[in-house]
């Protein structure tokens, strides 16, 4: 038994001083142009939602880190079926214009970022119904080489 504690021990300590390397001193001008980068990069998102542009859309989330998404209570853990059923979604709608509330961009290393904010959403479907809502997406992005991606995502709304 305390041969498993000191192995515990042993494997506690390691996790520790492996974070401790990963964490890397960058300055307050290198996280603002971190922050810009982002912010420019979710800017194109919602142009792309707005302009039902489900191809530009799709190029934000990333082809090679892609973890996972969750819209509403949906869950996909690929990134072919994510695309998919979002493409379904824009297929059915006439217009919608999303516009940025609040947003808080938070950088956890230079190479990934956990990014809340909240949206009024319109839209028309094609059916002729008109929704209003309130929308919040949580997303984390990592610094690739083609730029900011989105890795995670994580969308909520409700109907006003």
């Amino acid at each position: 038994m305390k041969k498993n504690y000191r192995n515990v021990f042993i494997i506690f300590l390691i996790l520790i001083f492996g974070c401790q390397k990963l964490q890397q001193n960058y300055t307050e001008k290198e996280k603002e142009m971190i922050k810009n980068e982002v912010k420019e990069q979710f800017n194109q998102l919602i142009s792309a939602l707005n302009n039902l542009d489900s191809l530009a859309w799709s190029e934000i989330y990333s082809k090679d880190e892609f973890l996972s998404a969750c819209v509403s209570t949906d869950f996909y853990a690929n990134r072919g079926e994510f695309i998919d059923s979002i493409q379904h979604y824009f297929s059915l709608r006439e217009n919608q214009h999303v516009e940025p509330l609040e947003l808080q961009i938070s950088e956890l290393t230079p190479t990934l970022v956990l990014m809340t904010s909240q949206e009024k959403t319109e839209m028309r479907l094609k059916s002729d119904e008109n929704i209003k809502s309130k929308h919040v997406y949580t997303l984390i992005w990592k610094k690739e080489q083609g730029g900011w991606k989105i890795i995670h995502s994580h969308e909520s709304w409700i109907t006003e």
